[in-house]
């Protein structure tokens, strides 16, 4: 973490943080309460171990804002600070409660007092309310400046919104437990434990930075604990901030942000906004999306503009990681590739999916994925190559057909000639090739691989790799029994097992009626009767792993057929 972001970093206690006279306030348009009964649980044993063994407890890291000397605002740790908060409300109330039953009256009068102008804030002496030392967003504050600091309760709990409802459990959930706790003891006891366990023994990581481009930079680095900010608030905050003078615009802003978030997910917002950005502007990595985003959008327009691109860019971004939604339920040719490449684990190509999706006709599209499905088997699954030229290759022809620098399909498949594997190197590479069946990947990987080569054994029959009934068959077996031991020391036999060029299909029914565990004159035999072109081809008089070594090249020429690409000059 650059210093150059940093006003100050340091460990804090909760009295060092509320009781120095400074205004904590929650950014307007952060997100709501969202602590539950699990949260409070965990809090509340932390502070019960803290105190029993007398020993500091850490809080995590908190990352503040500074706006003026006495004034920040919380960029992360709202939810801590806001539930310690109603802790100290819950524990006043309790001494409040001490007061109505007659107990110390005018000690725990001022014990009121000094705890809520130490952690709540100052009362106001025209109107004999608190000026709070904490400010949450627009759809919390209200409530809890109005109801938890008046110690009132609501007027009607079923009216409260959802974060409401959560910070009105949460005081009565602390409440209930101080309440317990203390059955038999007095307000000192319950301001000592104020003021020497939660105040003196809760340790913060206090990061105060300049500003919110330092702030998310910060955050991106940090390992929050909880529910707490993520990197997509701090986007929301930023480009409502736009808006905020209107509220006609401030109220479409947010509908639409709702919808997008509805659409992609909180969680996976952050992927789907560099992809977009990889697609139409540059390359970068995910903890520059918020400078990027600032470098250019500047105004309201620049706000409604990006949303309104995210909004329909968004809906086929999710439906390219899902084969089965309902973008493709009438073109089960591109549920085929979407499906294929997911099980490839590579996900580089999505920004040059999401454009020509777009931009292009469905077929031209269909010609788009086939290209990158034939790229990624020769790049990703043979060569196994490293995945960061991928995204540079991706992301420039991405660029270009979004910004009209190609517009046909030809172009945008040419563009992608950087990260095709020759046919040589294919080969080469193809003819080493290991697919360990015992790994549910690597099997599925070996089933597509050896229905692809058994389509062009077929002159173009195509069978489901995904539903056809066959199993593969390891030619050499998984058992290294004794009419093996001729050709195969346990060294060769470990090495060639999983070789492509010793697996092949057979039906299910051969397969279990012990086809696996004979002889390889025996398997001959019923190699012979299969349906699959590639298993009956097999016509070797002994098999050896000179065999099995001859095999994978004849099915790595195959293979350099099959996974193919053109490119025009």
């Amino acid at each position: 973490m650059a210093k150059g972001h940093l006003l100050d970093t340091k460990t804090v206690s909760l009295n060092e943080i509320l009781g120095n006279g400074k205004i904590y306030k929650v950014p307007q348009f952060q997100r709501d309460y969202s602590w539950d009964q699990d949260n409070w649980e965990d809090l509340w044993n932390d502070i019960e171990i803290a105190e029993s063994t007398n020993s500091a407890h850490y809080m995590g890291s908190v990352v503040l804002q500074s706006v003026t000397a006495k004034e920040f605002l919380i960029i992360d740790g709202q939810q801590r600070f806001t539930t310690l908060s109603i802790l100290t409300l819950a524990t006043i109330a309790t001494i409040k409660n001490l007061i109505s039953v007659g107990i110390d009256v005018a000690e725990n009068k001022e014990r009121v007092e000094i705890l809520m102008r130490q952690y709540i804030g100052q009362k106001e002496p025209s109107s004999l309310t608190y000026s709070s030392k904490l400010f949450l967003n627009e759809n919390n504050d209200g409530f809890y400046q109005n109801r938890l600091i008046g110690f009132k309760e609501p007027i009607n709990e079923r009216k409260l919104s959802d974060s409401e409802r959560l910070m009105w459990k949460a005081y009565q959930f602390f409440l209930q437990k101080v309440s317990k706790k203390f059955s038999s003891k007095g307000g000192s006891e319950l301001a000592d434990f104020l003021n020497n366990v939660s105040g003196e023994l809760m340790l913060f990581i206090q990061i105060t930075v300049e500003d919110e481009l330092n702030a998310y930079t910060v955050f991106e680095t940090l390992n929050s604990r909880g529910v707490e900010l993520t990197s997509t608030d701090l986007l929301k905050n930023y480009l409502f901030s736009l808006v905020a003078k209107s509220e006609t615009d401030l109220k479409q802003i947010k509908s639409q942000w709702k919808k997008i978030i509805d659409t992609v997910g909180l969680k996976e917002f952050p992927n789907f906004l560099r992809y977009y950005l990889l697609a139409s502007r540059k390359q970068l990595t995910k903890e520059y999306l918020f400078k990027e985003v600032k470098s250019f959008i500047r105004t309201g327009e620049d706000v409604f503009s990006l949303l309104d691109h995210l909004e329909n860019y968004g809906y086929n971004y999710i439906a390219l990681s899902n084969p089965e939604d309902d973008f493709w339920t009438e073109d089960k040719e591109i549920r085929n590739f979407i499906s294929i490449l997911k099980s490839f684990k590579v996900t580089q190509w999505k920004p040059l999916a999401m454009v020509a999706f777009q931009k292009l006709d469905a077929n031209d599209f269909k010609k788009v994925l086939q290209a990158v499905v034939n790229i990624s088997f020769r790049y990703n699954v043979v060569a196994k190559m490293q995945t960061n030229e991928m995204e540079k290759v991706y992301s420039k022809a991405a660029i270009n057909l979004y910004q009209g620098i190609t517009s046909n399909v030809v172009s945008v498949i040419n563009d992608l000639k950087g990260i095709y594997v020759d046919d040589e190197t294919f080969k080469s590479f193809f003819e080493f090739k290991q697919f360990n069946t015992n790994n549910s990947n690597d099997k599925k990987m070996a089933r597509y691989t050896l229905y692809k080569l058994e389509s062009q054994e077929e002159s173009g029959l195509s069978l489901s790799f995904d539903s056809d009934n066959g199993t593969i068959e390891h030619i050499l077996p998984e058992s290294y029994s004794e009419p093996w031991h001729e050709f195969f020391t346990e060294e060769s036999f470990a090495n060639n097992l999983f070789l492509l060029g010793n697996l092949t299909l057979l039906e299910a029914n051969k397969n279990s009626k012990g086809a696996a565990d004979k002889s390889y004159e025996e398997k001959r035999k019923i190699y012979s009767t299969s349906k699959f072109a590639l298993t009956k081809g097999i016509n070797s008089l002994l098999w050896t792993p000179s065999s099995i070594r001859h095999r994978q090249a004849h099915l790595a020429k195959l293979a350099s057929a099959i996974w193919k690409v053109q490119f025009h000059n």
